[in-house]
């Protein structure tokens, strides 16, 4: 989905270079090449992981009842649990 919509903003971009002569354009086209360099420097510090909600409420639940049933979980899967318990909790409650 990520990689679709770049591919969009670039032809959005292309698109708006070639009306440049118009203020408008020239306005639109600075915005969709912004819009492409923070797409680009979020996906260079970030790994997206398409999961479905059902998935990931199935893997936070293993993840936490492993937790329970051990001293500690190792910190890397400490970290993909707080990461899967927020992202769950910031998404709106349709299902």
């Amino acid at each position: 989905m990520l990689s679709d919509y770049r591919t969009w903003l670039d032809s959005e971009l292309k698109l708006l270079g070639n009306a440049s002569h118009h203020a408008y354009s020239f306005g639109q086209a600075n915005m969709a090449k912004r819009a492409i360099e923070q797409l680009d420097a979020e996906l260079d510090r970030t790994l997206y992981v398409p999961l479905a909600p059902v998935v990931a409420r199935g893997a936070l639940t293993a993840l936490e009842m492993i937790a329970e049933g051990t001293t500690a979980l190792d910190p890397a899967l400490e970290e993909l649990r707080m990461a899967l318990r927020v992202a769950l909790a910031a998404r709106p409650q349709s299902e």
